[in-house]
């Protein structure tokens, strides 16, 4: 788990996302669905579930700034760098962007992870994984 600053926003993001109907406080059924959304699950599940991580303001869309703080956030738990979380986080944008308008829909990260093999074990792996 990162410390400081970092772990505390970490835990902010995982909270607003299981957090569904917003009222400050995760209920049992939440609690449950969380669970179950982590650690079970077709890929397609996970990967709505990563997007939701990823789209930290909730628009929809994830744009490249957000991609690299999620990625900084999660290389950091791992001892990785800001500077190796960064060009992680660029090239799978690149390679997911794909009609290069500088953000990704929600379909167009499930389609574009789903369509490739190497980023969906990356994804899923995390940090050091695909190496």
């Amino acid at each position: 788990m990162p410390e400081g600053d970092a772990g505390e926003v970490f835990l902010d993001q995982l909270f607003r996302i299981f957090d569904k109907d917003g009222d400050g406080s995760i209920d049992f059924k939440e609690f449950m669905i969380a669970t179950d959304m982590t650690s079970s699950g077709d890929p397609e599940e996970k990967l709505r579930w990563a997007f939701k991580m990823y789209d930290k303001d909730g628009s929809g869309e994830i744009d490249v700034d957000e991609m690299v703080e999620i990625f900084c956030l999660m290389y950091s738990i791992q001892g990785y760098t800001e500077e190796e979380a960064t060009e992680r986080a660029l090239k799978i944008f690149e390679t997911l962007d794909k009609n290069g308008d500088g953000s990704l829909a929600e379909e167009e990260f499930i389609k574009g992870c789903l369509g490739d093999n190497e980023l969906l074990e990356l994804l899923n792996a995390g940090p050091g994984g695909g190496e």
